[in-house]
């Protein structure tokens, strides 16, 4: 093998430097990176919050027995784990970590945490990704043109309710009593049964993927009453109920007085329009007879004169 010459001997230790180089950045960078923290590295700190979302459905979104058979079933497809799964990466298949952990909702870990803030989104935005027919049924609803954001009714950790029951929630803010008849002929039903109504919607989720409405409009639809009043109509209810029945026949009696009453305002507009004309056209008469009146005397007056 014949020696290289000092120019070339210069050009290798120069490759060899770069590559050296290139080695020790790679290294330092790995060295670098550190794998994001589970849920249980928060719960160094966090303890309560952790504990309070460990049993929730986020925490067992990936392990839960229903969503493991309905997903092995239909041959684990991957678009499944985008909202099961935290840090899915469609084009791999590839993950993060098992089920909605803490970076699902509240990001990356900043690298100096603590005493840097991990960031806090209340806002409807960090659950619309997963929750799209909720998030486009609250756009609908007197809450999305509040602004009013999920975890105003729902704490996020454990994914609960703030109150103990649904119709305590409502009447947290809803509170001016309801007096009109769909409220008073209903006290047992709660706010939900009507407002919330999701009827029987089958399949399941867990059984075609498909995002089922959750009722987060607030919409009182038509279907909301057949699924009690199926059968039935008000008259019927009315001469079926008797006297056990007196709210829906206090309705009617209503309606018909309100009809009667819509009449009568009908009438009495047309009569104060009739009255109006027959204003204006003796009002009309008397300006034209009192015109002729003047123009006579005026004649009169200019006669006299020029005799």
């Amino acid at each position: 093998m014949s020696q290289l010459s000092p120019l070339r001997r210069w050009i290798v230790l120069f490759a060899l430097l770069l590559i050296a180089f290139g080695v020790n950045t790679a290294s330092a960078q790995e060295a670098e990176v550190t794998p994001e923290p589970v849920p249980q590295d928060c719960a160094e700190c966090h303890i309560d919050i952790v504990a309070s979302w460990q049993d929730s459905v986020h925490a067992q979104a990936y392990h839960d027995a229903e969503f493991q058979q309905a997903w092995q079933t239909n041959g684990e497809q991957t678009e499944c784990l985008a909202c099961h799964t935290t840090g899915f990466i469609p084009a791999t298949g590839e993950y993060m970590q098992e089920g909605v952990t803490c970076t699902a909702c509240h990001g990356v870990t900043p690298e100096n945490h603590p005493p840097e803030a991990v960031t806090v989104d209340p806002g409807v935005r960090v659950c619309s990704d997963c929750h799209t027919t909720t998030y486009a049924e609250w756009q609908l609803s007197a809450h999305g043109t509040q602004q009013l954001a999920c975890t105003t009714c729902h704490n996020p950790h454990p994914q609960s309710l703030r109150f103990e029951t649904s119709t305590a929630l409502c009447l947290n803010c809803h509170d001016e009593p309801l007096t009109d008849y769909a409220h008073v002929s209903h006290p047992e039903q709660q706010c939900i049964d009507c407002h919330w109504h999701k009827g029987n919607l089958d399949p399941e989720h867990v059984l075609t993927g498909n995002l089922m409405p959750t009722g987060h409009d607030g919409f009182v639809e038509t279907r909301t009453c057949l699924e009690c009043h199926d059968s039935l109509d008000e008259t019927q209810l009315v001469s079926t109920g008797g006297s056990d029945q007196p709210l829906l026949q206090a309705q009617v009696r209503i309606r018909e007085l309100e009809a009667e009453l819509q009449t009568k305002q009908v009438e009495g507009d047309n009569s104060a329009l009739a009255l109006g004309v027959q204003g204006l056209l003796i009002g009309a008469v008397f300006t034209a007879l009192l015109s002729i009146v003047i123009f006579g005397l005026r004649r009169r007056s200019t006669g006299k004169g020029s005799g």
